[in-house]
């Protein structure tokens, strides 16, 4: 067979390379590999229960020694959580061709919270005399607080053996010579590259990549050209896992409160009081409120041994009464069933809220607050005055007001305030008092009781210029004989020197 023939030659070579590549090694990228299993967290401990608070109770003090417990009951401790678990699998790989890194160790599990101690019962303590009190020996104590549970250990994490390396890669040529040919020489077919350990000497006398089968035409055989590429890899430890954290511990429970009352009842508050005046006339009504007082020097009063809290609450009643005399013709519905008010305070003074359209006067006598009606008006007659109309040919300077209820002589005063606005602002005002029979003031006259005829003069003369569009707000206070002031008004829109008979009229 002709072995030089071109075709026999490029087989050969591609036959030979197949061989090569099975022996070379691919370098890839460094990645970063986890040796070993990650350990577990452990369990969060169960928070313990919170106590049970005592109840209520009602103590009636005498002669005998009583015992009484209302403790509330301790709060359970939290329980403690297990710990994490360590990585487990933990043999770092030899010489491996990438990064390493250990397995993580497990977190401590969080301990349980304490339980709330429960809180000690409330006690409303009836006695006839202080002496009394000394036998009565009271606990009424909060229960503990349970403590938090610990946290869990930590795992631990797998730890590195190595903590870096390398791996080398060396080049090595496939080199053919014939055979039966005198000072044939070694030509190169292919190079590859192979892994090594980088010394020279050595890789070239024991890394020898494995031998390529001869044929009968040709010996094969590896030369070694040198060191190729050097990489570097490490070795990073895992983490340990977190200690878990302790419980929160409870909180202690409180002490009951004590309520003393001097006597065998708590009497029934009626702090106020509101009815039509109708319904109350010649009746007694009383009105009781209950104070609480913040005392000190429980624990003085009562039997030794008890474990209270120091401070206490002492019922303290107040009284007092009021009652509604008819002194006037004047019927109730007449004056239209007005309600009258009364609240007793903290100090026991009585509130009285009597409606100031009647006319009444108040005495005191011990306890009880008197009030006498002499008499009062209707609230539907308060406000009654009508815009009559401009006079003396509209003009804007006299006008006239009409009270329909011509409630003058049953008031105490009157006041009529005349307020003058150009574009919606005031520029001038001017109040007249009305006196309940003449003289009266410069500029009114009231007729009848009834009509009050009303002459500005030149007061507003410098403000009231033709063609000028002006608003007048009257407001009339009434003031009633026991005082009080209601009001009630009216706007008037006009133009000066146009004024008329019906102008535009809004009442308040």
């Amino acid at each position: 067979m002709n072995i030089n023939h071109p075709l026999q030659s490029i087989f050969r070579l591609f036959l030979l390379t197949t061989i090569v590549n099975s022996f070379s090694v691919n370098i890839v990228a460094a990645e970063v590999q986890i040796f070993g299993r990650n350990g577990t967290n452990g369990v969060n401990g169960r928070s313990g229960r919170s106590g049970i608070s005592a109840s209520s109770q009602v103590i009636k003090a005498s002669q005998q020694l009583q015992t009484i417990n209302l403790f509330g009951t301790d709060g359970e401790n939290g329980e403690s959580a297990t710990s994490g678990s360590s990585a487990s699998i933990c043999q770092q790989p030899k010489n491996a061709r990438n990064n390493v890194c250990g397995a993580n160790g497990g977190n401590g599990g969080n301990g349980g919270w304490g339980g709330n101690g429960g809180n000690g019962g409330n006690a409303t303590i009836y006695f006839e005399t202080i002496s009394q009190l000394r036998n009565v020996l009271l606990r009424n104590g909060g229960g503990k607080a349970g403590i938090g549970g610990n946290g869990g250990e930590v795992g631990n994490a797998c730890n590195c053996t190595q903590s870096r390396w390398n791996i080398n890669y060396c080049t090595w040529a496939l080199m053919s010579k014939q055979r039966y040919i005198t000072d044939a020489k070694w030509r190169e077919i292919v190079r590859k590259v192979f892994r090594c350990t980088g010394d020279a000497f050595y890789d070239e006398q024991q890394s020898r990549p494995k031998p390529v089968d001869s044929n009968s035409n040709y010996t094969y055989g590896w030369k070694y050209i040198g060191l190729y590429n050097r990489e570097t890899f490490r070795c990073d430890n895992g983490q340990s896992g977190n200690r878990g954290n302790k419980g929160q511990d409870g909180q202690s429970g409180n002490y009951g409160q004590v309520w003393l009352v001097q006597g065998k009842e708590i009497p029934r508050e009626r702090v106020g009081f509101s009815d039509r005046i109708s319904q109350i006339t010649d009746k007694n009504i009383p009105l009781l409120k209950n104070n609480w007082l913040q005392k000190t020097g429980l624990r003085s009063l009562l039997g030794n041994g008890s474990d209270v809290r120091d401070d206490y609450r002492l019922l303290q009643t107040v009284q007092g009464a009021f009652i509604v005399t008819w002194k006037t013709k004047i019927r109730p519905q007449d004056l239209g069933e007005p309600e009258i008010t009364g609240k007793i305070t903290e100090s026991g003074q009585l509130l009285l809220n009597i409606p100031g359209t009647l006319e009444y006067k108040i005495t005191d006598q011990k306890k009880q607050s008197v009030v006498t009606i002499t008499g009062g008006i209707n609230p539907n007659r308060l406000g009654k005055y009508k815009f009559k109309g401009f006079d003396l040919f509209r003009d804007a300077r006299n006008f006239t007001l009409t009270d329909d209820s011509t409630l003058l002589p049953e008031l105490k005063a009157v006041n009529i305030k005349i307020m003058l606005y150009q574009n919606d602002s005031k520029v001038s005002e001017f109040t007249y008092p009305v006196a309940l029979k003449p003289p009266f003031a410069n500029g009114l006259t009231v007729w009848n009781n009834n009509l009050y005829k009303i002459n500005l003069g030149d007061r507003f003369d410098s403000f009231l210029q033709a063609g000028q569009p002006v608003k007048y707000d009257i407001r009339i206070d009434q003031i009633t004989r026991s005082g009080s002031t209601y009001t009630s008004g009216m706007k008037i829109d006009f133009i000066v020197d146009k004024a008329t008979s019906s102008p535009k009229v809004e009442y308040y």
